[in-house]
Order: structure tokens, then sequence, then C-alpha cells
């Protein structure tokens, strides 16, 4: 392919993919708990309280991940001036900076035209297009496994081995699973090192420089962060789940989100999970070197989850797979060279097809447009009120930043009434009065009731 052609191909899908992820984001993007946690966080960071650690992995009982994700929302915060659509952007941005990763670095290990169909499948993909609209840490996982999936690729500088050490720890600051993946891919891969006491030295140097701020906040803390870890680990040596159990969840969730990256929907599919994780061994066994890493990372990370032992667990779990199962998948297209055009012309029109029918930029029932309108209605009865929330745990999470935002202010004593709700009851009370229903806002209903 010429230079230029491959160029203006590129910027197209590049462009593309961030016109799908931007286009009305807002419609799309939650705002939600993690959100809400993130949008405080960097507020405080802009104030000059800086962090050394970041959101707690796997919630209550889990240990601390490392503040990059902060760092990384911090230019889109300024530039908005505190806007909370900068949050969902950014998220969006670094799905776009994977696809023009894979573009620019996979072209040079596992060629142009394969490249750019992986490319072009994750930036249509309306699976894809949802998850990156949705702001918090697990936003980078993608970005991480393409450069790891390089630098695994390629020869093993002193150089490369420090980028690897740095991008492996950095699996610290990402997500918890990604934290044993990173450590046993660079083990199945640790013969290729050629590795001298050096070498080693190198690697670990780069691992330390980013697990540098929790070091510090450990040893600030009196071994804090060592012993969530020790308690996480602890706790989870104690699950119950079955081994069959655990299987049919873990493989059955593979199989939904390799149906949803191709089509934008998907339901729980056993079979599928299972020939994936065939093609993958296969991979392993007689693929290309991209195909090899890619067939350890899905394995690795279906293993960890069994191990893991939550049965309901959260499927992006296996969001470091994503990419990974579509580079097979184009492995196997190109495979068969005698069928690999009418393969590709069959599996491109029928990934179109779903991609036009699954695109939406419709309002989600509680994303951060619905939020904000909510805001903007209560701002236009006054800007002193009594609010109430008739909410599930965590509903809210947002609202109060949004409120304040809008110059609102809330106190007990105000004459105004607001409550924010759930009901679908004919009538609306607060503290046994009846309110004047304002009507609903995606999934938020919104009364108010002046006090005589």
């Amino acid at each position: 392919m010429k230079k230029w052609l491959y160029c203006i191909i590129s910027i197209l899908i590049i462009s593309l993919s961030l016109f799908l992820r931007l286009y009305k984001i807002e419609n799309r993007a939650p705002f939600d708990w993690d959100q809400n946690r993130d949008y405080l966080a960097v507020q405080q960071i802009i104030r000059g309280n800086f962090t050394l650690v970041g959101p707690v992995a796997k919630g209550e009982g889990g240990f601390l991940l490392g503040p990059l994700y902060y760092y990384l929302l911090v230019p889109g915060y300024l530039l908005s001036q505190g806007d909370p659509i900068s949050l969902p952007i950014t998220s969006a941005i670094l799905d776009a900076m994977a696809i023009a990763m894979i573009i620019f670095l996979f072209s040079k290990i596992w060629g142009k035209w394969k490249a750019l169909a992986l490319a072009s499948a994750w930036s249509l993909s309306f699976f894809a297009i949802e998850m990156s609209r949705i702001s918090w840490n697990v936003a980078l996982v993608q970005l991480w496994v393409v450069l790891l999936i390089y630098l695994l690729s390629t020869q093993f500088t002193n150089s490369k081995l420090l980028y690897l050490g740095i991008l492996t720890g950095l699996s610290w600051h990402i997500h918890a699973v990604l934290i044993p993946l990173s450590i046993f891919i660079v083990l199945v891969y640790i013969r290729a090192f050629s590795l001298t006491w050096r070498k080693i030295g190198i690697f670990v140097l780069g691992y330390l420089i980013s697990l540098s701020s929790l070091i510090i906040f450990d040893i600030r803390h009196v071994g804090l962060e060592r012993n969530l870890i020790s308690s996480f680990l602890s706790s989870n040596s104690t699950v119950v789940s079955s081994f069959s159990d655990m299987f049919i969840s873990t493989f059955s969730r593979l199989g939904k989100n390799i149906i949803a990256t191709l089509t934008g929907s998907g339901n729980l599919n056993l079979g599928i999970g299972i020939f994936v994780s065939i093609l993958s061994l296969l991979a392993i066994m007689r693929g290309t070197q991209l195909a090899k890493i890619s067939g350890y990372i899905v394995l690795i990370n279906l293993g960890l989850v069994i191990y893991l032992g939550e049965f309901r667990f959260p499927e992006y779990y296996l969001a470091s797979a994503y990419l990974p199962v579509l580079i097979i998948l184009i492995e196997v297209i190109t495979h068969f060279k005698t069928l690999v055009k009418p393969l590709s012309v069959l599996t491109i029109l029928s990934f179109l097809y779903f991609v036009i029918i699954s695109y939406s930029t419709s309002k989600t029932s509680f994303s951060l447009v619905q939020k904000q309108n909510l805001v903007t209605e209560i701002s236009q009865l006054g800007d002193i009120f009594d609010i109430h929330y008739d909410l599930p745990l965590g509903r809210h999470a947002g609202l109060p930043m949004m409120i304040e935002r809008a110059g609102i202010s809330v106190s007990k004593q105000a004459n105004h009434e607001i409550i924010i709700t759930e009901s679908t009851d004919d009538s609306v009370f607060i503290d046994g009065e009846m309110a004047t229903d304002l009507g609903w806002f995606g999934g938020f209903r919104l009364a108010h009731h002046v006090v005589q």
C-alpha cells in the first residue's frame, strides 16, 4: 500500500472514531458514583491537593490503585473550566489514541492491511463506542493492551525493557486484573529477554517508576497499602464459587462480549466463548507473533477471572481480551489464502450492517445530559432550595456537584422544597405535603413544593 494512501485512510479512521464517540456524548455518557468520585478528586488536584493514590480496586475490601487516570483528567477539566463533560470526552480520546497506536505501531509488526482492519473494527464497533463513553480508570485498558502487545513483539533492547517495566507497573493504575496478567505475560516471554542482571535491573527500575506514588503513600501511611492488599488476597481465598460455575460464567461472558463487539449487543453465549478460547490456543501454537501474544492474553485473562471466584463478576474484568480476540479473528480470516477476499467482503458487509442498526445517540435514562437538564429546570425555579432525594443508593451521584455549579444553594430552612425521585405514583409528597409534579428527566422525576 502506498504511504500516502495509508496515511489518508488512517486519518479517516481516527477522525471517524472520534466523531462516533464524541457526537452527542452527553446523551450516552453516565455520570454516576465513579465519575463523581473522579471529578471531586480532580477538583482537589486543581486546588493544589495532589494525591498519591487513585480509586479503590474492587470497591469495599479492595486496595488502592494508582492516581494516573486522575491526572489525565486534569487537562480536560481545565480546558472546559470544570464542565463534567470533560470526563467522558477524555475517556473517548484515550480510546481513539488506542486506535491511532494500532495504526501507527501494528503496521510495522503485523502489516498495514491487518492494522487498518483492527483499527476500523474497534472504531466502528458500537460496543467499543459505548465503552469509551464511560469515564473511569478502565478506559486505559485498550491503550495499555496495544502498547503491551507492541513491546512484546519487538526486540528487547535496554530502552524497550525500561518501557515494558513502566507499562507493566502502570497496570496498578488501571485495573486489578491487569496486575497479575502483566506479570504472567512477561514471565511467558522472559526467555526472549536474554536476561542479565543489568536487564533485570532496567525492567525493575521501570516497574518501580510506575509504582513510585503508591510506594511513597505506603511508606507515609505505615504499610496501609500492603495491609489492604493482604486483606484483599485473604478475603479472595475464602470465595466458594465452584470451578464449574466459574467456568460457565466466565466463558459465557466472554462469548457475550465477543458478540457485542461484532454486532453491538449480545447475550451470554458459552459456545462462542469456548470456541474463541480454542482459537486462542491455536493462535499460540501456530499463529504469528501478534496472534501468539493475543492468545496468551485471552487465556491468562480467563484463568485469572476464574481464579478470582466471583460468579457474578462485572464483564469489564475481561476487557483486556477485547482487542486480542479481534486480532485472532482477523488472523483466522487471513489464514485462508484462497478464501480471504470473499470472507473479508462478507465479514465487512455483515459488520457494517450491525454498526448501522446498533449505533445510537439517543438519551439514556440516567446519562449526564438528563442530570444537567434536571439541574437547569431547578435553577429556573429559584436559587435556594431544601432538596430531597428519593433514589436508590448512589443514583444521585453528581447531582449535588452540578447543583452547586449552577449557583443553587441548599438549605433545610428554605421555603422552596424539591424532591428528585423515581416514584411512578400518581402524586408525589414531600414531608407529607403534596408537591407539584414537574415531569420526568429520563429516569428522574422532579417535584416542587412551596412551604406556606
